[in-house]
């Protein structure tokens, strides 16, 4: 049985997929060092416990039952688990699944992107699945940031007995090695990873490409998730076409309202630093948001250009 266990719990949209994928496809390497990456059988990631856990699947006890066991019989040093949904999940309820988490010295970490930048992608990412249709200003009103306030969000986590809460903060000169995965491997104190061609496997459209295919959507056209993946091998968007939707002030205002919880974890966890994140870029007005969405009455033309286009057809 492992001596330590390190439980990833997201954020979601900050480098997760990409991690977990390196560390599937390095798992006998990750192994031969004294870590072993432990997910369900087949999975790429604990992502699958999540959703049995959401939905109270009937898969649940038998999934639990497995990733206990091979916690419990790991011949490795240190364990490592990871799912971005863990994020926003107690610990209790956690426990509860997998109750050998509570029984060894376990250390969870998380990490965190400015929150406008993770609300921006949050946002794109659930409007490309057609999971929320409406702006950026709806979805942020109708989940009520969707855990952009990490200080609450990681509270349940701090003071537990046998738990250490390992916050690292999403930008690149924070980062040992400059990315998730190379910093993954200093705080697993194993050796750097051999360079990769540096890929995001879970990257979200552009705001334009994201209405476009709720337009396909609604015209009957195509399944998005299945249109989207088309397009983005044949037509791989240009970073400057996935640009910012919100404006400098918007994004102020939304770091704003977070000020009082990021002081704070800051002050416990990176003391040295004057605040939590970089907001250099923010110092200065540009003109206005970087990609204006298409307005509600250009979206309607579109999808009645498609509908006729599939009569057409």
């Amino acid at each position: 049985m492992p001596a330590e266990i390190w439980l990833h719990i997201g954020l979601p949209k900050s480098g997760t997929s990409t991690l977990q994928k390196h560390l599937l496809t390095h798992r006998e390497a990750l192994a031969a060092q004294g870590v072993t990456y432990v997910t369900p059988k087949g999975k790429t990631s604990c992502n699958d416990l999540a959703v049995a856990m959401n939905k109270s699947r009937d898969d649940l006890g038998k999934m639990a039952a497995n990733l206990n066991t091979a916690l419990e019989t790991c011949e490795t040093s240190r364990a490592f688990l990871s799912s971005e949904m863990f994020y926003g999940m107690t610990p209790e309820a956690l426990f509860a699944v997998l109750p050998v988490l509570k029984v060894k010295s376990l250390k969870v970490l998380t990490y965190l992107r400015r929150q406008d930048k993770y609300i921006e992608a949050k946002y794109l990412q659930k409007a490309k699945n057609l999971r929320f249709l409406g702006s950026i200003d709806a979805f942020i009103e109708r989940f009520s940031g969707s855990g952009s306030d990490y200080a609450a969000q990681l509270a349940p986590w701090q003071d537990l007995a046998g738990v250490t809460l390992v916050p690292r903060i999403l930008e690149r000169p924070r980062l040992t090695g400059g990315d998730v995965v190379s910093d993954v491997y200093a705080l697993l104190g194993l050796d750097p990873p051999e360079p990769e061609e540096s890929a995001d496997n879970n990257v979200s459209p552009g705001i334009h490409r994201v209405q476009l295919l709720q337009a396909a959507a609604a015209a009957g056209l195509a399944d998005p998730r299945r249109l989207q993946r088309n397009l983005a091998a044949k037509f791989p968007q240009d970073p400057k076409d996935r640009g910012p939707i919100l404006s400098q002030t918007e994004r102020r205002a939304y770091l704003a309202a977070h000020d009082k919880g990021n002081s704070t974890l800051c002050a416990r966890f990176f003391p040295d630093q004057a605040q939590l994140f970089d907001t250099a870029d923010l110092e200065h007005d540009t003109a206005g948001p970087g990609i204006p969405a298409f307005t509600e009455a250009q979206l309607t033309e579109v999808t009645r250009l498609l509908v006729a286009l599939k009569s057409l057809a």
